[in-house]
């Protein structure tokens, strides 16, 4: 969205234009709930090209509602209903699902690429196999809503798994919208959700649709603000915005001109600041520097325990909770698994 007076991009937790200092009017927000709201609101039993029989709604985001369903071998699914906002004609929906399309019957660890890509009445939609695991999201608001924050050992675990994730998809695609609900941690994993959709999507709609969003746009970065198509320095410096909610609380801390870190060190605080730096080219080494320095003071990697986590009431360890990421090219085992209780994101 825009300011009316200057042009400038504002977003809907503005009260005033940052640039001009306007009074934003009330109509951009009701303009923006118009947005928000779902382009096909399937309801359970209803049938998305007569093949995926919808069980439920999981829930909705800037780029549609996604829904849990079953296809005709009784396999869960997760189909996500993309808004009619983002293809304003039918040379930019073709195209997307050309583009995106294009990754279907692929399979990538750590990414869970869509295996059908199409139109139901008039409708754009994306199947792919369900994750059955946590969004990052859930477990960072379960840990503040207990007042602790993930210990170093479990951030590096989490960084690590998303860094290996987006290393191997880059050889197909750029994923253009790495941010907390679109990382999934299963039992032995990290799992990146709708890899390349974003990136498939006409650059200038897909901003309109997430700078609305507070939570997500500290995690856009600064070319893909301006309607560059997405990148793959564009997902380094998201994992960069990540490492800094993850380690401070903020994602947009490390960005800031007078970020300072005494606890992580004066080298992991400068790579988290280059992770995000505006120069594309300098997050490229400063994320494996990230996570050498975060290597050498947390220790193990580790996954979060399942969201929600035990309120402070309770005495209950949540490190006895956690399981240990399998590193990549280590051979290392992980550690027991725990029996927590299984949590389905799509």
């Amino acid at each position: 969205m825009r300011c009316p007076q200057c042009q400038s991009r504002v977003t809907p937790s503005m009260r005033r234009c940052l640039r001009c200092g306007a009074v934003l009017p009330k109509e951009l927000a009701q303009t923006i709930e118009t947005l928000a709201r779902p382009a096909a609101p399937y309801a359970s039993g209803d049938r998305v090209v007569g093949r995926y029989r919808i069980l439920e709604s999981h829930g909705s985001g800037p780029l549609g509602t996604t829904y849990r369903a079953h296809d005709p071998t009784g396999r869960t699914m997760a189909v996500k209903v993309l808004p009619a906002a983002l293809f304003p004609g039918d040379t930019e929906r073709r195209e997307f699902i050309e583009r995106y399309g294009a990754l279907c019957g692929r399979t990538l660890p750590g990414a869970a690429l869509p295996t059908e890509v199409g139109v139901d009445n008039e409708v754009v939609f994306v199947a792919s196999t369900w994750v059955y695991g946590a969004s990052l999201r859930s477990i960072v608001r379960a840990y503040r809503a207990a007042d602790r924050r993930l210990e170093r050992d479990q951030v590096l675990g989490v960084l690590r798994g998303a860094y290996e994730g987006l290393k191997a998809l880059h050889a197909m695609t750029t994923h253009g919208a790495v941010y907390p609900e679109n990382v999934s941690i299963t039992s032995d994993a990290v799992v990146l959700l709708d890899p390349g959709l974003a990136a498939s999507l006409p650059p200038r709609r897909y901003v309109e649709r997430v700078e609305r969003a507070p939570e997500i746009w500290p995690y856009i970065a600064p070319e893909l603000r301006v309607g560059k198509r997405a990148n793959p320095g564009a997902d380094l410096f998201a994992l960069g915005a990540l490492a800094s909610e993850l380690l401070t609380g903020d994602p947009a801390r490390s960005a800031s001109p007078d970020f300072t870190a005494p606890d992580l060190g004066t080298a992991l605080e400068a790579a988290m600041r280059a992770a995000v730096s505006s120069q594309a080219s300098r997050r490229v080494s400063a994320v494996p520097d990230l996570l050498s320095g975060l290597a050498q003071i947390a220790g193990e990697a580790s996954l979060p325990p399942y969201a929600p986590l035990p309120s402070p009431s309770e005495m209950v360890d949540a490190r006895t909770r956690r399981v240990v990421l399998r590193v990549p090219g280590t051979g290392r085992p992980s550690a027991p698994r725990s029996p927590g209780r299984q949590r389905k994101v799509g």
